[in-house]
């Protein structure tokens, strides 16, 4: 598996790592480590995890970015080149250029999509010129990819026949068929958030751009103080460290953590009455049909979320019964959506991963290797 990010963890590319060592495969993940933070081998539940330390690379949308994806991109195709895998999976569209490549020599690849990358390019500026055409040159470069890999997987489908679309129609648009499988936990990775007597409302992730965060600001600020949640925010990201400085300047209460690993969200949803899982639709992807595993994480531990109304995910949430809508932009509707998601009881079970989507993607896979 080849992923762009440290893995360190990456639930998606472990959780399906995991899935194949279960079945009986050997599985090595191939992870760039921007930072060079983390070990260059270690190993989770029998996967193995090789991080390619190739200096020091921002995450962003930046050429010196772009230099350090082709390096990775270069180091990951000579260990494949190498250990001769049976099959390769190419995590997201970074990775995709490598598939036809790979099928040359005879080594099948699945793509998985995890959201549309192109729409990258427009955050924090979806209106300016410049990220409008490298947006479209990101987008016709995933759609050349397309055709070479064996199987195409991706996060979200619409959930009726004519409904809103996910990215499982996009993928469609461009030409072929798309595998979802869900960004959701599977059974054992969580518990139950445990409450308290605090009012508080939870936003985490990583932070890319300003606009929920200047949009949180201003719809609790509108709020009677003695009203007001208490603000749990954690999350890295390109502008994380600007929202920090402007919920400083806010007159919130706000309780504030950078970067946390995967096994820190039990701890985080403890005493958190709602999450946030609110994005800017203007640069795409959640609009296009995306389904942020903000929302699924919250539900697993019977947290309900206010999320995007007018979208697939807001759909989801509405029929699990597991967060409520509200429209972008507008703080009045934000503090009445979390009023009234603070008196939504998430249903046992909610936001899991089904057996029958893991087996499906699983027999998708296997079938390649057979």
């Amino acid at each position: 598996m080849l992923v762009t990010n440290a893995c360190a963890p990456d639930p998606r590319v472990l959780r399906q790592a995991r899935w194949l060592v279960e079945a009986g495969h050997e599985v090595t993940v191939h992870a760039f480590d921007r930072g060079q933070e983390h070990p260059a081998h270690e190993s989770h539940a029998g996967v193995d995890v090789v991080r390619h330390h190739l200096g020091m690379h921002p995450y962003g949308a930046s050429f010196a970015t772009l230099r350090g994806l082709r390096k990775f991109r270069q180091s990951a195709l000579r260990a494949c080149k190498e250990t001769t895998p049976d099959l390769v999976v190419c995590h997201d569209a970074d990775t995709l250029p490598l598939a036809r490549k790979l099928r040359k020599t005879g080594i099948a690849t699945v793509f998985d999509m995890h959201d549309l990358h192109h729409t990258w390019a427009k955050i924090g500026a979806a209106q300016r010129l410049d990220r409008r055409l490298a947006s479209r040159w990101l987008e016709q470069r995933t759609r050349q990819g397309l055709p070479h890999a064996d199987l195409v997987v991706t996060t979200s489908g619409a959930i009726t026949k004519g409904g809103r679309p996910g990215l499982q129609q996009q993928v469609e648009a461009w030409g072929r068929d798309a595998l979802v499988l869900e960004n959701r936990p599977d059974k054992g990775t969580f518990r139950s958030a445990l409450p308290d007597d605090t009012w508080r409302v939870g936003c985490f992730g990583r932070v890319r751009d300003l606009a929920t965060v200047d949009l949180v600001i201003q719809a609790l600020s509108s709020m009677p103080e003695d009203q007001r949640p208490v603000l749990r925010w954690a999350g890295d990201g390109v502008a994380a460290e600007a929202a920090r400085r402007r919920l400083a300047d806010s007159d919130l209460e706000v309780e504030s953590e950078g970067a946390f690993a995967h096994e820190d969200l039990d701890r985080l949803h403890d005493g958190v009455d709602v999450a946030l899982a609110l994005y800017d639709p203007g640069r795409g992807n959640i609009a296009d049909g995306a389904l942020p595993v903000r929302m699924f994480e919250a539900a697993v531990r019977g947290v309900p979320s206010v999320v995007n109304a007018g979208v697939l995910m807001g759909d989801i949430a509405v029929r699990e019964a597991i967060g409520v809508v509200c429209a972008w932009d507008d703080a009045e509707a934000l503090v009445a959506a979390l009023n009234d998601a603070r008196n939504l009881a998430v249903p046992e079970g909610a936001g899991r991963m089904s057996e029958g989507m893991r087996m499906t993607w699983l027999e998708a896979v296997e079938g390649l290797l057979g």
